[in-house]
């Protein structure tokens, strides 16, 4: 009983955190703002992005081009235009992607998008276990990665068309958020392990 309280709460304080992210818009280096272009179509443009010489700070800009290049260079879904509306004053980049009827997204895009990430210096920290169906097939995976200061959360959901998603949030920015959270808040937050490295 007392383990699922403690769950519960976790639960909740993680909710309150999510919504603070939101609201607070904190700076990450780069004004807090990116120009995320709004594509249309159902696969991402073919990448420009630089993969040599990758050093330095992560900004929001430079968290957000990695993503979304990644996407386009293993031929993921363009990104939900709704998805750059939303991270635009907040302190994390984001990208989420639907297959359509024409073209669904499987596993094998997903981990095609994480294999991008991966030569772009992001690194695996967390694993979730996968949860597949009836027939063994894969329907949610979810992987964590880090970066100089960032953590990347990468989801593939396999229902339907299927949908990859991706964020990436700056450390030092949602550390600033979580101090202004209630101590009991936190110490659930802690105890839930809600900083990303580990659900």
């Amino acid at each position: 009983m007392g383990k699922n309280v403690r769950k519960g709460t976790a639960v909740r304080a993680a909710v309150v955190v999510a919504v603070l992210l939101g609201a607070a818009g904190c700076g990450t280096g780069d004004g807090g703002t990116d120009d995320a272009e709004k594509r249309d179509g159902t696969s991402a443009a073919s990448s420009a992005t630089p993969r040599a010489e990758d050093t330095g700070p992560v900004t929001k800009a430079s968290a957000q081009a990695d993503i979304e290049a990644s996407a386009a260079d293993a031929g993921a879904p363009a990104n939900d235009p709704d998805v750059a509306e939303m991270t635009a004053a907040r302190c994390e980049a984001g990208y989420r992607g639907y297959g359509t009827e024409d073209e669904k997204v499987g596993l094998e895009r997903y981990e095609a998008v994480l294999g991008e990430l991966r030569e772009r210096g992001w690194q695996p920290s967390f694993e979730v276990p996968e949860r597949r169906d009836g027939n063994g097939t894969v329907q949610i995976a979810h992987k964590y990665f880090t970066k100089r200061g960032w953590t990347l959360s990468a989801e593939f959901q396999g229902f339907e068309t299927g949908l990859i998603s991706v964020s990436a949030a700056d450390k030092a920015c949602t550390d600033e958020i979580r101090d202004r959270i209630p101590l009991p808040l936190r110490s659930a937050l802690s105890a839930g392990g809600a900083d990303g490295q580990q659900p």
